[in-house]
Order: C-alpha cells, then sequence, then structure tokens
C-alpha cells in the first residue's frame, strides 16, 4: 500500500517536482546552490540507492521505474553548463523522452519541431498522474511521479521549459493542448519581498543554518 514512507523513496522524482515548480514560477535562484549537492548525490550512488528497488521473490532485482521529472529539471540545469548526465553509469533507469527532450527541444529555434515535443510533453503529464485514490496501481513508486493533487491541471512542465528559455533569449510557442486551457495555465510570478515572515520563520532557519551551514543561502530566498 502507498504510504507517505514512499515520498522518500522516489527522492529524485520529488526533487524533479519541487525545481520545475520554481523554474515555472521564474525562479532559478536554486540552481547554483542545489546543483552540484544533486550531481554530488548522483555521481556516489545516493541517489541510485533512494529508488525503489526491489525484488521478484526468485531472487531477482527488479529495478526501479524509469525516472521523469528528476531526469528533465537536473538535465536541464546541466544544459547551462554544457553537461549531461550519464544516467547509466550511475545506476538510475530514466525515460529516454526527458533526456532527448533536453538534448533536441530545450534550446531548438524550430517552432514546429518544438510545438511538437511541447504537446508530447504535455502528453505525459497527463499519462503519469498519480490517481492512487482510484487505482492503486498509479502511484509514484510504478512510475506516476505527479501525486500532488495541485500538479494535476498545471501544465509546470511547459512553463519550467518556457521560463529557462526566455532566460536564455528563447520565445516558445503557445501551443493548443488541455492543459494549457486549464486555471492554472497563467504566469505564475510569485513575489516573496512582499510576503510578511511569520516570527518563528528567522528563527528556524537560523536553527537550519546552525545544523548545516551549506544551507545559508535559503536566507535570501524570500528577499525577491
Amino acid at each position: 500500500m502507498y504510504s507517505i514512507q514512499d515520498c522518500f523513496q522516489n527522492d529524485l522524482s520529488r526533487q524533479g517536482q519541487v525545481l520545475l515548480m520554481m523554474f515555472a514560477c521564474n525562479r532559478f535562484e536554486l540552481i547554483e546552490p542545489c546543483y552540484p549537492k544533486i550531481i554530488e548525490g548522483i555521481l556516489n550512488g545516493n541517489m541510485s540507492r533512494c529508488l525503489s528497488w526491489g525484488g521478484d521473490g526468485r531472487g531477482n532485482v527488479v529495478p526501479p521505474k524509469p525516472q521523469r521529472l528528476g531526469v528533465l529539471a537536473i538535465e536541464m540545469m546541466a544544459s547551462e553548463r554544457k553537461q549531461s548526465i550519464d544516467w547509466d553509469g550511475a545506476n538510475i533507469p530514466i525515460d529516454l523522452f526527458y533526456h532527448r527532450f533536453c538534448q533536441e527541444a530545450l534550446y531548438s529555434t524550430d517552432e514546429n519541431e518544438l510545438t511538437d515535443w511541447l504537446i508530447k510533453l504535455c502528453d505525459n503529464h497527463l499519462e503519469w498522474i498519480s490517481l492512487f485514490l482510484d487505482n492503486d496501481e498509479k502511484q509514484p513508486a510504478t512510475g506516476y511521479e505527479i501525486d500532488d493533487i495541485m500538479l494535476f491541471l498545471w501544465p509546470f512542465e511547459y512553463q519550467a521549459v518556457k521560463n529557462f528559455r526566455a532566460r536564455h533569449g528563447l520565445s516558445t510557442p503557445e501551443i493548443d493542448h488541455p492543459l494549457l486551457k486549464t486555471a492554472m495555465a497563467i504566469d505564475h510570478l510569485p513575489n516573496f519581498a512582499t510576503w510578511q515572515k511569520p516570527m518563528w520563520y528567522n528563527k528556524m532557519v537560523d536553527k537550519v543554518i546552525e545544523v548545516n551551514p551549506e544551507l545559508s543561502f535559503i536566507r535570501e530566498l524570500f528577499n525577491s
């Protein structure tokens, strides 16, 4: 049965969701502090060990389902450094669509070709929504990574790509897709400079940084 523990077994997809949501809100400040640590986790095997490896009861290892959202987010970040991830070498199975998307579509200037890729990206969003309450086979551990109800009708992958391309001076075509006709298909541009921090917030941040000084960057996250 799906439980809260599964959230931690699908660490790569969870990271991908968070990063892509940030990109969809045109917030890219997490790239600089997070990317080196993410790559470190991939290279030292920690990321692979966080996935849902299993067995078939006959002594054979059953690999986790191909990873999607994490691959998209991390390959997007890697592309800015002219890098690509050796997923096979890291023992992380991936859905090749997302790897190819970053290789062939992310910086494409061919509008027709890009439109086809973006439509497929949105089709995949709908295909990989977790519907565990209706079908226990459709859960994150079986590859249905989009499990937060807030994300079901939010084309956050499309918007993440659109904002990322704009960051590199590229325009992105509007596509004819059901996801782009939802109430969530708007520009999400949060302005945290106007956010009134609760009294406990700064104390909590200070404690977190005291435990791990490498997280000092979080002090600046909500200042703009």
